[in-house]
């Protein structure tokens, strides 16, 4: 996976319209998740990846 890619914040990528170009990588992104943005609702596996990151208690 890219830097490029790695280290965007989810919504933003969306928005960027680059999901489409770089779908596998996303994919990657969300895999496990470990985090939920309280701004948005997505989940991600790293922190930095989300706007307002909040841990999810397993």
């Amino acid at each position: 996976m890219g830097d490029k890619i790695d280290n965007k914040v989810l919504c933003k990528l969306c928005k960027d319209d680059c999901l489409k170009k770089c779908f596998d990588d996303y994919v990657e992104l969300i895999k496990e998740p470990k985090y939920v943005c309280k701004k948005c609702g997505r989940t991600a596996h790293k922190e930095k990846n989300l706007c307002k990151p909040v841990k999810i208690k397993k």
